[in-house]
């Protein structure tokens, strides 16, 4: 009996891993599918070959929460630290084919559609991996997705939060011609990462969080401030900085 149960262990790990290394093989193609196609102030950089990956955006969000939990202890404290980790590492792996559909673009009307064929796409590169793990992934992906001036989820709003925060300090970084271009990066960042952040505050201040709140605030006052260093023109639709009363 032991040796059969032994056994039969042995094999549920063999295939477990055997479809977690096909996984990870697709998923490397991440590696080189890249970012910010066609955005006027990221070209200089790219022709340059300086690029973002796929791969390279989800470690880099990782990355940016490993610091900000630390700076925002009263924000850390009322999460799941490891789920926000593990929502980063995959919240892009639908675009390792199929690519990203730059902000810029999107605002021009493209990108109709890009959610459901990315969904399809995790399920594909997922066939081979644990049913309840591919689950857990697609339940993740879905919330990701899903309308975020209602989402009261914690752990989503901050990796929303976290995912655009790097993506406008990648191009804070790397771009070119800021200045000249600033009418195009306020619109990106009305279009959904200053929804993001109000409804994070709006979530926090709703249920009393004051210390978290105030972080939150100044991380956000940071990164703004961090744009108009850069010579960007900040023109703001709406944000949402009243105090606790």
């Amino acid at each position: 009996m032991k040796n059969n149960l032994n056994a039969s262990r042995n094999k549920f790990m063999d295939n477990s891993l055997n479809g977690i290394y096909e996984f990870m093989a697709l998923a490397y193609e991440g590696n080189w599918q890249y970012r910010w196609d066609q955005t006027p102030y990221m070209q200089k950089n790219i022709k340059a070959s300086k690029n973002e990956s796929i791969l390279a955006h989800q470690w880099a969000c990782i990355g940016f929460w490993f610091f900000l939990s630390r700076i925002c202890p009263n924000l850390s404290t009322l999460v799941n630290t490891a789920e926000i980790y593990e929502r980063l590492l995959v919240h892009d792996l639908g675009e390792t084919f199929e690519g990203d559909i730059p902000q810029f673009l999107q605002l021009q009307g493209y990108g109709f559609g890009k959610h459901v064929i990315e969904r399809k796409e995790m399920e594909k590169i997922g066939k081979t991996i644990p049913k309840n793990i591919l689950k857990q992934l697609l339940t993740w992906f879905d919330e990701f997705e899903d309308d975020f001036e209602n989402m009261e989820k914690l752990e989503v709003l901050i990796a929303k939060f976290i995912d655009l925060l790097q993506g406008n300090h990648f191009a804070l970084a790397f771009g070119n011609n800021l200045k000249q271009n600033s009418e195009t990066i306020n619109k990106t960042l009305n279009k959904r990462f200053i929804k993001i952040a109000n409804q994070l505050l709006h979530v926090l201040k709703e249920r009393g969080y004051k210390k978290a709140h105030k972080e939150v605030l100044d991380v956000l006052a940071h990164h703004l401030k961090f744009h108009k260093k850069a010579g960007i023109k900040i023109s703001l639709n709406f944000l949402s900085t009243k105090k606790f009363d």
